[in-house]
């Protein structure tokens, strides 16, 4: 996870310090999710937090790297004998975005996420285990000032979620 950190950091500070006059962005948002997919079966919503950079190319395309937290709250299965908690995800995507005309743009990410997921064992101790998965979301936005709103698909390994962004760019 450091190696992944590391790496994201070197490239952003690399875009930073070359491409601001291109209209270099950071953004903040809070999100929201709805799970589908196996991961609908154990959880029922999830909201984080994340941090997006957009490096442009030109007027219309941006270069993106998004990293942030998002955790799902956990359905009640104790009827089948599974006392799950939390899941955290952590996305490390780099993308493209593309402005179609006006406000709106499209936005296609691909990267890792790094899943880890909570549950107390027999002895009702918190356990959790992890696991690395590779990432893509699609998605459509618009940018208002600096206000930023956004929907998306986010899949991998079989589970995936629904998911609306709400952020500032600055």
């Amino acid at each position: 996870m450091k190696k992944i950190f590391t790496i994201a950091i070197i490239i952003l500070a690399g875009f930073a310090t070359r491409s601001y006059a291109q209209g270099f962005k950071l953004g903040l948002g809070v999100e929201g999710a709805l799970p589908v997919g196996a991961l609908k079966s154990a959880y029922n919503v999830g909201a984080g937090l994340t941090i997006r950079a957009a490096f442009g190319i030109d007027d219309a395309s941006a270069v993106t790297l998004t990293s942030g937290a998002i955790a799902f709250l956990p359905k009640d299965l104790s009827t089948l004998g599974i006392d799950t908690k939390a899941q955290l995800n952590i996305p490390v995507k780099a993308g493209y975005k593309y402005k179609f005309g006006g406000n709106f743009y499209g936005i296609a990410e691909a990267g890792a996420t790094i899943v880890r997921s909570y549950y107390s064992d027999s002895n009702g101790d918190l356990q959790s285990v992890g696991s690395t998965h590779f990432t893509y979301a699609p998605g459509v936005g618009v940018e208002l000032g600096g206000f930023d709103a956004s929907i998306r698909y986010e899949g991998y390994q079989g589970a995936g979620f629904m998911g609306l962004r709400v952020g500032f760019n600055f």
